[in-house]
């Protein structure tokens, strides 16, 4: 979030923002976080998918 509360994500720039993706369909979606500088790596839960783990943060 900024310091106007909202998302750094592509959900409020990008065009293409979709609530539903159809099967076999691509959306490219980015978001951006601050995280404490001794984190190397993070896990991301999206609901309704298995979850990803051991992401490299840069």
């Amino acid at each position: 979030m900024d310091s106007e509360g909202d998302c750094l994500c592509s959900g409020n720039i990008n065009v293409d923002s979709k609530s539903t993706i159809e099967p076999g369909e691509k959306v490219a979606y980015w978001s951006m976080y601050s995280v404490p500088l001794d984190v190397n790596e993070i896990d991301l839960e999206i609901p309704g998918f298995d979850a990803i783990e051991n992401i490299p943060v840069s």
